[in-house]
């Protein structure tokens, strides 16, 4: 079986959380990433994606709001970089997310593991 390292999306990009949504945005368009994640002082703590921009939007954030406003915060569901992907996947339906960052054995985030890495997976049977 694959493991998540053989199909993750690579690099990741990181803002603090005190970076304003518009930036947060602009770097996910640049980097063309559905998903980066948010820091406090370098350490990573939540995840900010697409659809959390699409809320922000809807509930009247301002361009110039801290991405913190709008992002994912607390405990980061992650999961090891030799992680089968279909574990992966599982626990991707579970909690219905679409990105799942990556961690080393050093556990620092590596990759991202993304709805979009799935068609690799697939592809490959």
């Amino acid at each position: 079986m694959k493991k998540v390292k053989e199909v993750m999306s690579t690099p990741i990009f990181q803002v603090e959380a005190n970076t304003s949504l518009m930036e947060a945005c602009k770097l996910m368009v640049e980097r063309g990433v559905g998903s980066i994640i948010i820091t406090e002082d370098g350490v990573p703590k939540g995840i900010f994606t697409d659809r959390d921009a699409t809320k922000a939007i809807s509930i009247g954030l301002s361009p110039n709001d801290a991405v913190r406003l709008a992002s994912t915060l607390g405990e980061l569901l992650t999961v090891s970089e030799d992680t089968d992907v279909f574990e992966a996947i599982s626990l991707m339906t579970k909690n219905k997310i679409r990105h799942l960052p990556v961690k080393d054995n050093d556990g620092n985030i590596i990759g991202m593991f993304a709805i979009t890495d799935i068609s690799k997976v697939l592809s490959s049977l």
